[in-house]
């Protein structure tokens, strides 16, 4: 039983200290913005489309 508790005691400080910022890595100085690959789209080229969804009408029916 004592090997149970001191392992989840254990478990527990390893969780709470990889939480904490104690061990956190610094943020960069400066932001910069994420670039996807590929080639950006233009919002002419873009399509919205809508679907129709074909629900019972009698719900509580069924």
């Amino acid at each position: 039983m004592p090997d149970l508790r001191k392992k989840l005691k254990d478990k527990l400080k390893s969780v709470v200290n990889r939480l904490s910022g104690e061990y956190s890595a610094v943020a960069p100085e400066t932001i910069e913005p994420y670039e996807r690959p590929g080639k950006p789209v233009d919002d002419a080229e873009v399509k919205v489309i809508r679907a129709n969804l074909n629900r019972p009408k009698n719900r509580g029916e069924t």
